[in-house]
């Protein structure tokens, strides 16, 4: 018989509340012959089978390469782990493929009958990973007995078969009986409680990323203690939660289990005051369930404004709603893959990289893990939002790949795509990261499914989030000189300036205020040095435009912003939309910016104007006429600003005083007129067919509004003739090109109607106009 001088032991390692002798244990007069026979067999067990008993139940220690990681124990999956961490499995689902939990301990059976009268108390473990934002699994403390076992140390690797006092109610209230529960021995043995060897996590060596004027060095991954995973809603209020294992990570958005938010100006926490802490070799000052990262040290170091990012625990977030189970994350994993499998899904994966990347870079090639040869990462790395909004945006350029043209025939849905990635995408909202972002820019970007309807404020909905998410992440704050990685730093910038450039389009489209301000914008321009790849399998990479469009589109918004701002606001249009000459004043800065920017331009980026000698640039770009060409996006959105200002322009009653200042206002109106008519009777099949930006749908229905005004309001008749058949030319050629590109179904279908519904009982017209109709009518 064991003895249970042993107990006293116990208690003081494990805090165990005083268990009963055994003769006064009620479960042990139930206990069946089998066990007594078993523990007579101990007692009667030499010492060398003692040992070797002892030695087949302690698993043989093996190393982190040989042995499943907690995340393949949990999920009960072999281990595949080739090099360093993460494991294939933990790739797929995201996991933080940690190694806390100790080899599980081989205990003697007992008998079917006793397994019976233990009932669950010995049943098997089956742990539920607590999950972050992000799907990865947690490891926290859970249980506890009375409260007196400390579970937050890694003191039991709890596995299958072994699961002792896991009761619910023991300890919750004093006047509570102890409950009954099986005595067995073999857990009171010295050998019950021998550990393996663990092997900490950590990493065999050090890798330094070079950032310019910087060298930063990744130290090891240090050791964690962790508890056995448990579910976030029963975590203890006073839990310390686990210092993440990328501690000294130099990345801020490859945190494993955490996320990095930048700290306020005028916040809770002064930067100034956080520019006196002391910090540690990485930069970082550890603080209960959060870290601390240092990017500028303030006036008292570099002289520049100190700036702060908190890397806190994602478990911090776990009760906040919308929350979604892991199981549900799984299910829209498998319908993805059910709708798309991994060989055609490396192959969209490639047309958004050729054909939407250039245009909109908001990926990247670089830092990150698993990659095939060509350089697209695995699918199984790549987060499920961000996957499924790529392959909705992908499936156009179809028929552009040499196998899915003919293979793909009944292509996956697009809004089943889309709808997967703003669902995945909501319950990671609480633990910001840049792949959040950036399925958010990407649903934004989508075009709108309802032909009668600009967009619903379901998009100017997102576009809120995304900024607010951006704004979380520091990107509205220039990190050139950061300590971050250099892949990082120009993913970071083009990122920042796709929510500005986003945003203050849409800003346009709906006729609101832009959500960042310019006094909270303070990210440099962007130059070719941050676009490393984003053209390389481009037509314009041919031609040595590698990031140009995007770079020249913000340097357009920047200019539209200021329109929106000084023409368009309430307090602007209320002082000077009856004043000419405060007008005038005001737009024609703009003007010469707009023109200057133009100018700007490189050779061979815009399609030029029909009948008009081509260049030779321009007669190279039209060489590559089997390649889709969406530069034609940027001049549409040059001609829109344009209209902006002459519609600002244009919104003064006319007045003897300023009669011929409008007239001269009318005649450059008329010109911005043709020049869009011009430029979409240019439009060839290979552009038509390319990347739009969502908001190039509107802009087609501006142009279509800025001609109506024009014809309504002339006034004159030779005016109104002009307008007119302007008007109608341009809805014959929408009708024409609508067939080709459903951007412009909402532009033709707000002329349809008011042609239908009858101009002249719809709208009221200046006396030219009239006429001028009505002449019209006659003849049509």
């Amino acid at each position: 018989m064991t003895s249970t001088s042993h107990l006293p032991h116990l208690h003081q390692t494990f805090h165990l509340p005083t268990v009963p002798h055994m003769a006064q244990m009620p479960s042990l007069q139930q206990s069946t012959p089998s066990m007594t026979q078993t523990q007579t067999q101990t007692q009667t067990q030499t010492p060398t089978q003692a040992q070797q008993d002892t030695s087949d139940r302690a698993r043989a220690y093996k190393s982190r390469n040989k042995r499943p990681c907690d995340f393949c124990r949990y999920k009960k999956a072999a281990c595949h782990l080739d090099h360093a961490p993460p494991c294939e499995l933990c790739i797929r689902y995201n996991k933080d493929c940690t190694f806390v939990e100790s080899p599980a301990k081989r205990r003697r059976p007992n008998d079917s009958n006793a397994s019976n009268d233990l009932g669950k108390s010995t049943g098997a473990y089956e742990p539920i990973p607590a999950t972050n934002g992000r799907g990865n699994a947690i490891s926290f403390a859970n249980g506890s007995l009375g409260g007196s076992i400390d579970m937050q140390q890694n003191i039991l690797g709890w596995e299958n078969g072994l699961q002792p006092f896991h009761i619910s109610g023991i300890g919750m209230t004093p006047d509570m009986d102890p409950p009954d529960f099986a005595f067995d021995p073999a857990l009171y043995q010295d050998t019950a409680l021998a550990f393996d060897t663990f092997e900490p996590m950590s990493a065999s060596t050090t890798t330094a990323e070079t950032v310019p004027g910087k060298t930063i060095e990744r130290r090891p991954q240090d050791s964690v203690n962790a508890s056995p995973v448990s579910q976030a809603d029963h975590l203890p209020v006073n839990l310390t939660l686990p210092i993440d294992t990328t501690s000294g990570e130099p990345s801020l958005d490859n945190q494993a289990s955490s996320n990095a938010q930048i700290v306020g100006m005028s916040g809770e926490q002064d930067p100034y005051l956080l520019a006196r802490y002391r910090y540690d070799q990485y930069n970082e000052a550890a603080f209960p369930s959060i870290r601390m990262r240092k990017m500028s040290g303030g006036p008292s170091t570099d002289g520049s404004i100190p700036t702060f990012f908190t890397i806190a625990h994602n478990a911090l977030a776990s009760k906040a709603q919308p929350v979604e189970r892991i199981e549900t994350m799984d299910k829209y994993r498998r319908e993805v893959e059910e709708m798309v499998n991994d060989e055609v899904g490396k192959r969209l994966v490639r047309l958004f990289y050729k054909y939407v990347q250039p245009y909109y870079p908001l990926l990247t090639r670089e830092g990150r893990r698993g990659r095939d040869d060509t350089g697209v990462r695995e699918l199984a790395s790549v987060p499920t939002c961000i996957l499924a909004a790529i392959y909705g945006h992908a499936l156009p350029f179809c028929a552009w790949d040499e196998k899915l043209c003919v293979e793909v025939y009944t292509p996956p849905s697009a809004d089943a795509l889309f709808r997967i990635a703003w669902l995945a995408c909501m319950p990671m909202l609480h633990t910001p990261s840049l792949a959040v972002l950036q399925t958010l820019l990407l649903l934004v970007q989508r075009r709108p499914t309802n032909k009668h309807v600009s967009d619903t404020p379901m998009k100017w909905v997102m576009m809120t989030t995304a900024v607010s998410m951006a704004q979380a992440l520091g990107l509205h704050r220039d990190c050139s000189d950061w300590p971050l990685p250099s892949w990082e730093i120009k993913v970071r910038r083009r990122l920042g300036w796709a929510t500005f450039v986003q945003d203050k389009w849409i800003a346009l489209n709906f006729g609101r205020s832009s959500h960042i301000q310019s006094d909270d914008w303070d990210v440099n321009p962007l130059t070719e040095d941050d676009f490393p790849d984003a053209e390389r399998d481009g037509p314009d990479s041919q031609l040595g435009l590698r990031g140009q469009h995007f770079i020249k589109l913000c340097e357009l918004t920047i200019i539209v912003d200021d329109i929106i701002h000084n023409l368009f606001s309430l307090k602007a249009t209320r002082t000077l939309h009856n004043s000419l000459e405060s007008t005038l004043e005001v737009a024609k800065p703009l003007r010469i910016r707009l023109t200057e920017w133009y100018q700007s331009l490189p050779p061979g980026l815009l399609p030029q104007p029909i009948n008009t000698p081509r260049s030779p640039e321009s007669s190279r770009r039209r060489s590559f006429v089997h390649e889709l060409d969406g530069n034609a996006n940027l001049h549409l959105a040059y001609i829109t600003a344009k209209i902006e200002l002459f519609r600002a322009m244009l919104r003064p009653k006319v007045t003897d005083a300023n009669a011929a200042a409008l007239a001269a206002l009318r005649t450059g109106a008329l010109a911005v007129a043709r020049e869009v008519l011009d430029f979409l009777d240019g439009l060839q099949a290979n552009e038509l067919e390319a990347f739009w930006a969502s908001y190039a749908r509107t802009n087609f229905t501006i142009a279509s509004s800025f001609m109506l005004l024009l014809f309504v309001t002339a006034p004159t008749m030779l005016d109104a003739r002009e307008s007119l058949s302007l008007l109608t030319s341009w809805r014959s050629l929408l009708r024409v090109k609508s067939r080709s590109c459903d951007m412009l179904n909402l532009a033709l279908l707000r002329l349809d109607g008011v042609f239908v519904s009858g101009m002249e009982t719809l709208i009221e017209l200046s006396p030219s106009a009239l006429q001028a109709w009505n002449d019209g009518e006659v003849s049509r």
